[in-house]
């Protein structure tokens, strides 16, 4: 197991102790999630950016310059910035 500082603060005593069990498995459960959503994160900026992508193509498609792209949707991002 791994140490934990308590910090009093009525009398500013700090004392290292070990976790318990149950301490430990709730740090471990956080480390996973934590884990768990930055994998989701991750793969949410992926879309993103596959879907801001597609956007550009398929106004490109339609005939729009990189410079009317960025004048109509700013926050898309077109390749020339």
């Amino acid at each position: 197991m791994s140490q934990v500082l308590e910090i009093f603060a009525d009398t500013g005593e700090i004392m290292e102790r070990e976790r318990n069990a149950e301490e430990a498995a709730q740090y471990e459960a956080d480390i996973a999630a934590a884990a768990a959503a930055e994998i989701e994160y991750q793969a949410a900026q992926v879309r993103l950016a596959a879907a801001r992508a597609a956007a550009i193509e398929h106004a490109k498609g339609l005939g729009f310059t990189d410079e009317m792209i960025n004048v109509m949707y700013p926050n898309l991002g077109a390749p020339n910035e």
